[in-house]
Order: C-alpha cells, then sequence, then structure tokens
C-alpha cells in the first residue's frame, strides 16, 4: 500500500523556467555578469540554487551571497505570477491526492514553493509542502525528503516499501536513494530520459496524466 508520493516542484509540478531565468539574469546583470540565454538557464532548474549560483559566478562567498540575495528578492517579487502549472497539474494533482498522501519535497525554499502553489490554486492537494532551508548551506535533497516523509508519518524503516519519488532531475533521484525510495521520472521536465536512467530512476513517465495509471500498477504489483 502506498503511504506517500512526493514530489519534486520544478519541472514537475510547475513550469519554473520563465521566472527562473528572469531571476538569473537579473542576479547576473546586477552583478555586472552578461544575461543567460533561456535555453543555458535550462540546467539550472532543479538543483540547488548555491549549486547553480557557484556554475554563474564561481567560488567565492561574498559572490555567491550577493548573487542569492539579489536573485531571491527578485524571484520573491515575480515568481508568483511568472510561473504556471505544468500541463494536467489541475487535474490529475487531485486525483491522485484523492487516493494517495501527497507530499511536495523541494529545494526551492519553503515559503517559496508555499506561495506559488497557493498562487496556482494546487496546494490543497498536498498533505505537506516541504522545501529547502532559506540556509542554502544546510539543506541536501535528501534532507528535505527525510522531512517529507516524516510530515507524511511514513517510518524511514519502511519508507522504500511504501513512498514513490516523483522529479525530473538527477539530484531528485539521488535524495530519494539516500531513503532507498525509488524515483520516477518525469520527463516533462528539465533533466531528460538520459539523465535519469543514468542517475538510476526506475520509471519514466511523459507527463502529469501518465502518472495515475502508472501510480496504481506499482501498487497492484507490488514493485
Amino acid at each position: 500500500m502506498i503511504r506517500g508520493l512526493l514530489f519534486d516542484l520544478d519541472g514537475v509540478i510547475i513550469d519554473s523556467l520563465p521566472s527562473i531565468h528572469a531571476s538569473l539574469s537579473h542576479a547576473l546583470v546586477t552583478l555586472g555578469y552578461p544575461a543567460i540565454d533561456r535555453d543555458a538557464a535550462r540546467p539550472f532548474i532543479g538543483p540547488p540554487l548555491v549549486e547553480s549560483a557557484r556554475a554563474l559566478v564561481g567560488d567565492d562567498p561574498a559572490a555567491l551571497e550577493r548573487f542569492i540575495a539579489v536573485y531571491r528578492r527578485h524571484y520573491a517579487e515575480t515568481s508568483p505570477r511568472a510561473t504556471a502549472a505544468m500541463p494536467g497539474a489541475h487535474a490529475v494533482l487531485p486525483a491522485l491526492a484523492a487516493r494517495w498522501p501527497l507530499a511536495i519535497a523541494s529545494s526551492k525554499p519553503e515559503p517559496f514553493a508555499r506561495t506559488i502553489l497557493d498562487a496556482l490554486g494546487l496546494a490543497a492537494s498536498f498533505r505537506a509542502i516541504c522545501g529547502g532551508a532559506l540556509d542554502h548551506h544546510r539543506d541536501t535533497k535528501a534532507d528535505v525528503i527525510g522531512r517529507a516523509l516524516a510530515a507524511l508519518a511514513i517510518d524511514p524503516a519502511d519508507a522504500p516499501r511504501v513512498a514513490l519519488m516523483i522529479g525530473d532531475r538527477r539530484h531528485d533521484v539521488e535524495g530519494a536513494r539516500a531513503h532507498g525510495i525509488a524515483t520516477i521520472g518525469a520527463l516533462q521536465g528539465m533533466g531528460g530520459a538520459d539523465e535519469l536512467r543514468a542517475a538510476g530512476a526506475r520509471w519514466l513517465v511523459d507527463d502529469l496524466a501518465g502518472l495515475p495509471a502508472l501510480v496504481e500498477a506499482l501498487e497492484r504489483e507490488g514493485w
């Protein structure tokens, strides 16, 4: 019996490319760097922000802190209106929530995740919304997934048998594997089939519309 479906947010539940691209470019230009091309921003959708910042501005602690502060200020102001739900989210998530407990497990800071889901009318489908800490040095994806499991009252020893992760990047697969949880790779996101397979995703689904039938089959078969 499945007792928890854990979802990454960016690229799985929400299309955040426009808002993240705009905020990355704003932070880069503010710090004196060239703006980033929209397609070049794709690899930075999903990983923890500090990883993306390090790739863009280097390892200097002061530059990292400044970049993250400017990015987050812009993102907080613009993301609620610049972020869209993924196709099918408004139909699929309530249908899933009627059968299984759902939780968000995202590297996005939790206040941002809650605000965006509320703005899109999607928050009610989730029993828990767990995100990264604003102290970006503290959290890993595995930490966030651990909090989501706890919020659903799933014992860590039971998690491999009763929980599944749905994500679109290798970080989702790796974070879930730290808890022994299998991952369904979501191909409508940023990672793609090759990245997800290489990371160890056990199943792939084209989009949210394909999730209910797959999860039902996995529960029936005991995966």
